[in-house]
């Protein structure tokens, strides 16, 4: 019997409107009143999951910023796995060489390096990914303006600094627009031991430590709750999905998840435009 329930948010529980389906809520409801646990699982930040999380009523823990963090109904942080401050001046200087601006996720919020004007560029490669529809680089710039990942992004002016503080680092991400360009970045980066490199989407990549995963800081949490893993479902779509994958074996790929996704699931759902993740829980619940 399913006891825990622990979808992705990105191609997953979210549409292409970027909003979880009355749907999706409906099952997850469902499930709640049948005494499951529905937890998040996603490669953002918690300060980037939160107003789904009020907006809907969810009371739910999360797996954020890909496994570095898992935080309780009330967003405090229960287990953190961060990135040693010395490869962060290594991932940094890399990053920097290849021409990427970064984001740096932390205990205490999202930060970047870069100046106002660099960070917007990415921003706008962030806002083409995330809004495929949106062709022109000119009209991605105007929403990326406007973007509140962007407006709530906080800017260090000394990176010595900052990195003497407590602050604990963990993870960074950066879009561009050359596949090319990741391929050739994630290469250099795979030269500093220690690091999980992975990607939610073919133009973005996606930095942790490398116990810093969906996957493993799952397994951890699910044996403190007295789990096997024969009573977690997980639901996901991409590369940065995977390490559940390998860890639960009642898995789910969504219609619409790469094809390393559907091969390692047990089941495929359908698209997170057709509520693939409510389809996946009436049938695990069945």
């Amino acid at each position: 019997m399913i006891k825990l329930i622990v979808s992705d948010m990105d191609g997953t529980l979210l549409g292409k409107d970027h909003d979880i389906s009355e749907g999706n809520l409906k099952a997850i409801r469902k499930a709640e009143e049948m005494g499951v646990h529905f937890s998040i699982a996603t490669g953002r930040a918690y300060e980037d999951v939160k107003p789904f999380l009020d907006k809907y009523k969810l009371n739910c823990e999360c797996i954020t910023q890909n496994g570095a963090e898992y935080r309780d109904e009330k967003g405090t942080i229960l287990q953190g796995i961060y990135i040693d401050i010395n490869k962060v001046r290594d991932i940094l200087n890399i990053m920097g060489g290849e021409g990427f601006t970064s984001e740096i996720y932390t205990d205490k919020g999202f930060y970047t390096i870069n100046t106002e004007e660099e960070t917007l560029k990415g921003m706008a490669y962030r806002v083409q990914t995330f809004n495929p529809e949106i062709k022109s680089y000119e009209e991605a710039l105007i929403k990326a303006k406007e973007n509140t990942h962007f407006i709530n992004l906080n800017y260090i002016k000394d990176i010595n600094e900052f990195l003497n503080t407590d602050v604990k680092i963990g993870k960074f991400v950066a879009f561009f627009n050359s596949v090319d360009k990741i391929s050739k970045l994630k290469m250099k980066l795979e030269a500093i031991d220690g690091l999980a490199i992975s990607s939610s989407f073919i133009t973005n990549i996606e930095i942790n430590h490398i116990e810093a995963q969906k996957g493993i800081i799952l397994a951890k949490v699910a044996k403190k709750m007295g789990l096997k893993k024969e009573e977690v479902m997980v639901v996901g779509d991409s590369f940065n999905d995977w390490s559940m994958f390998t860890e639960f074996p009642i898995s789910f790929a969504m219609g619409n998840a790469i094809p390393e996704i559907k091969k390692a699931a047990k089941y495929v759902t359908d698209t997170n435009d057709k509520d693939g993740v409510a389809k996946a829980i009436y049938k695990a619940l069945a």
